[in-house]
């Protein structure tokens, strides 16, 4: 698995209120700067792209949620399974306890699929 950006992410982490940007899929994530732009930031088998091309969701992130963006190849369901995958590597465990949203709806990764 892919993480780019894990020590930059961690040290916001520790600051009440940060903002940062994240992209993410089942390769990967790679956290950056929130004045970055997501189609900059790639890595192999992780690439966002403007009008729905690449292989991966853009996110905004702020303390304790991941706010995912929508794409449409990727269902609530989807959504689920790449966090739950993400948060599974004990350096992303963080993830688990965030409330994350996709399209404004909250995802419940407990939820069986």
């Amino acid at each position: 698995m892919i993480i780019i950006g894990l020590d930059y992410i961690n040290k916001l982490r520790a600051e009440p209120y940060y903002a940062a940007k994240a992209v993410l899929n089942t390769n990967g994530i790679i956290f950056f700067p929130e004045n970055h732009e997501h189609r900059d930031q790639k890595a192999a088998g992780i690439s966002y792209e403007d009008n729905y091309k690449g292989n991966a969701l853009a996110a905004m992130i702020r303390p304790r949620r991941l706010e995912i963006r929508f794409r449409q190849a990727f269902s609530d369901a989807d959504i689920a399974e790449i966090v739950r995958g993400l948060a599974k590597n004990e350096a992303l465990a963080f993830l688990a306890a965030w409330e994350i949203t996709y399209q404004a709806r909250e995802i419940d990764l407990d939820e069986v699929d």
